[in-house]
């Protein structure tokens, strides 16, 4: 294996799936430096100027600059976040997150059904009159649902989010599927079988007519950054098909953001590589890149997606970057837990310190990292969207 540095991009984790704000503040305390060691990953991208860190470890104040997308000013992304995803009471634990230190809280129109951004924005708007922060201070992302894919419903649906989280402006607006809206979430296997994946797709989201749909959907997006309703724009879950297609029509490219469950990893694919010991060195190269969140981690690693993005200067992030709040395996995985009892570290603690190099106070060896490494499944190991029969992105 050759020797090589590893970070990830912002990988939001809400405490490892914890559904509790007490288990969010117990996880903060563990370390100083990053706070939280379930809770979230860091980026592969260096702090900003302004951003403080001690002995080159990640601190939720430090940032990373985004590329500037169209006439848009450049927006700073915290590189340690938040993720509300599969949180039972996310107003507080997001209120707790944000008194423990974390400027950047991600969301989603669909999280909770459909609960968790308000909870969120309340959470926020408490936060806001108390005090606490500013509204500068937190990095607000939120995302794009299917249903609302074409570009008049896609406007609708970032009004919604912007009403639910009591904002006028977001930091991030993804759009977070590729795929098609479903007429119904009743689908018989049997069915989908006989007549293939997309039989139950909404009116207008069949296969061939989705690339043109989310070329829509991107234009609505492009024009909600010129109005100012997001400061920057991205995906989540694309593949390279889904970017090179999208491409083809934008006006803004590259999206700041392509999403993805897992930790993203940046290794042996062409392109810039993200050294910790040399900031100085890599950190005017991410000016120039765009960030997507795509499903990276050690069992599902898209070494094809990870070349393409380098290509195109696109810098992916990741959220649920443990995997346990999707429900995957990860964390009992003997060389991750092999690595946490020798380091006398926690399980989500030594899987965040193999994405990102620079998080807490112990270091892995290129061992421990090889065989973490060695876990790679290929297709087989995605584990996010496990009932969606266009899970495996095997569409146009």
């Amino acid at each position: 294996m050759t020797k090589r540095s590893r970070e990830t991009l912002v990988a939001q984790d809400a405490a490892a799936a914890s559904s509790d704000a007490s288990d969010v503040a117990a996880a903060a305390t563990t370390h100083t430096d990053a706070a939280a060691a379930a809770a979230a990953a860091g980026s592969a991208a260096a702090p900003a100027a302004s951003s403080s860190s001690q002995g080159g470890l990640v601190e939720l104040s430090s940032t990373v600059q985004l590329p500037q997308q169209g006439t848009a000013p450049a927006v700073s992304m915290p590189w340690v976040g938040f993720g509300t995803y599969k949180l039972s009471n996310a107003r507080a634990a997001v209120r707790t997150a944000l008194r423990l230190g974390y400027r950047a809280l991600d969301s989603a129109y669909i999280y909770g059904g459909e609960k968790t951004e308000p909870e969120t924005g309340a959470a926020l708007a408490a936060a806001l009159e108390a005090g606490e922060v500013t509204r500068e201070e937190v990095f607000v992302t939120t995302k794009h649902w299917r249903k609302f894919h074409g570009y008049e419903p896609s406007l609708a649906c970032l009004k919604t989010s912007l009403r639910r989280l009591q904002l006028a402006q977001v930091d991030l607006w993804l759009m977070h599927w590729p795929g098609p809206a479903w007429r119904t979430m009743n689908r018989r296997k049997d069915e989908i079988a006989a007549h293939g994946p997309f039989h139950y797709a909404a009116a207008g989201h069949e296969e061939d007519a989705l690339p043109a749909l989310r070329a829509e959907t991107w234009r609505a997006m492009e024009d909600a950054l010129e109005q100012g309703l997001t400061r920057a724009i991205g995906v989540s879950n694309f593949s390279v098909r889904h970017l090179q297609a999208l491409k083809q029509t934008a006006r803004v490219w590259p999206p700041a953001v392509n999403q993805a469950e897992g930790p993203a990893l940046r290794d042996s694919a062409p392109g810039p590589l993200l050294p910790s010991s040399n900031i100085s060195e890599w950190s005017q190269e991410l000016e120039d890149s765009a960030i997507v969140a795509v499903e990276l981690n050690p069992y599902y690693q898209q070494r094809e997606l990870q070349a393409y993005c380098a290509e195109e200067g696109i810098v992916l992030q990741a959220r649920a970057a443990t995997t346990a709040s999707l429900g995957g395996p990860l964390l009992e995985a003997p060389p991750v837990a092999a690595a946490a009892e020798a380091h006398g570290a926690t399980a989500a603690q030594a899987m965040l310190r193999w994405a990102n190099t620079r998080l807490f106070h112990f270091s892995l060896s290129e061992p421990e990292m090889a065989a973490i490494d060695s876990l790679d499944r290929g297709e087989a190991g995605r584990t996010c969207w496990r009932n969606d029969p266009l899970r495996m992105l095997q569409f146009e």
